[in-house]
């Protein structure tokens, strides 16, 4: 199966027998086996006729439209695995506020163990061995309160502190074209921040196509709160991916020489990849979500557990039962 990423402005996507055909102005770029492909991203301004993006839903296969600074827009899924009373158990539980807490606390567990396991694996390079020792320390301080938070914002404001202290960490071993200081987004102002913000966009629609494929709701969680045209069960289930998936990917890129400061274009609007540069991102992401998932009991690729997590996720809520859904943790 393959993921189809488009990047061309202007181009377009045509179907030509049992071929997609993807073009620009008179000439072909490439064409892939209609049965082969396994879902769409397209970036700018992209053509596909309406009879075409009828048959890629009515086959199930999701589209999604991020700009071309890698803003994401939305999708268009299929919508018969919508499960109404899933929906009515997951508005039903916002008034549960235990249960919520003490799912939000797993995922918050979850997440920052991520972070420090990453931090650990990069620290092991340094020449200087202590240079993140002071900010290592204090996330493991804070993380301490997380089981103390009898508030579902208290919980969110300590992951808030320790994600700013992590990118504190994380910009002191990255190459030094690429340090940076703090998490920047809406919009990125280097480099560093423009890559890890088109892998969360992309993350992001992983865990959307996965929460709708589970018959859930995407815009009610159990930690994020509810709000106009913000997907929050999305926003919750992200977070225990994003260190293991886009932070890991990211952080080999750069250390490897895959991408440099001459793939991204900075200006009054921020600093975004360029068309090239997002072609050599998308094929890591894609070798990256397509790769097996070593922490996971099932020999499953990263984009497999993703699902299989949703689908966890829904029977927790289903049950009313936290101990059925068990984050991704790293070692």
């Amino acid at each position: 199966m393959s993921s189809l990423y488009v990047t061309e402005a202007g181009a377009y996507i045509r179907r030509n027998g049992g071929h997609v055909v993807i073009g620009r102005n008179n000439e072909i770029l490439f064409e892939v086996p209609f049965e082969r492909i396994e879902d769409i991203t397209v970036f700018d301004t992209v053509h596909i006729s309406s009879s075409l993006v009828t048959e890629f839903i009515e086959k199930g296969i999701p589209i999604t439209w991020l700009s071309g600074y890698g803003k994401y827009f939305g999708t268009l899924i299929n919508t018969n695995t919508i499960d109404i009373y899933k929906h009515k158990k997951q508005f039903d539980l916002l008034d549960n506020h235990e249960f919520r807490l003490a799912l939000s606390r797993k995922i918050i567990r979850a997440k920052v163990r991520n972070q420090l396991t990453l931090l650990r694996r990069y620290a092991r390079n340094l020449e200087d061995d202590t240079l993140i020792d002071t900010q290592m320390a204090n996330i493991k301080s804070i993380r301490r309160h997380i089981g103390e938070s009898t508030r579902i914002s208290e919980l969110m404001g300590y992951e808030g502190i320790i994600s700013r202290i992590y990118f504190e960490a994380l910009g002191k071993m990255v190459p030094l074209i690429f340090s940076f200081q703090k998490r920047t987004k809406q919009p990125p102002r280097d480099p560093f921040n423009a890559a890890l913000g088109l892998g969360y966009s992309m993350l992001f629609n992983e865990i959307l196509a996965g929460i709708v494929n589970a018959g859930l709701h995407p815009f009610v969680g159990c930690m994020h709160a509810l709000g106009k045209g913000h997907p929050a069960l999305a926003s919750d289930l992200i977070e225990e991916w994003r260190a293991p998936i886009i932070d890991a990917m990211v952080m080999h890129m750069v250390h490897r020489n895959m991408i440099s400061p001459d793939d991204f274009d900075n200006s009054d609007k921020g600093c975004f990849m360029t068309t090239e540069g997002r072609k050599v991102f998308l094929a890591a992401y894609n070798k990256k979500i397509r790769s097996e998932n070593q922490y996971m009991e099932s020999r499953k690729t990263y984009r497999e557990c993703i699902y299989s997590q949703c689908k966890s996720y829904a029977s927790a809520i289903i049950h009313e039962d936290i101990d059925r859904y068990t984050p991704l943790e790293i070692h």
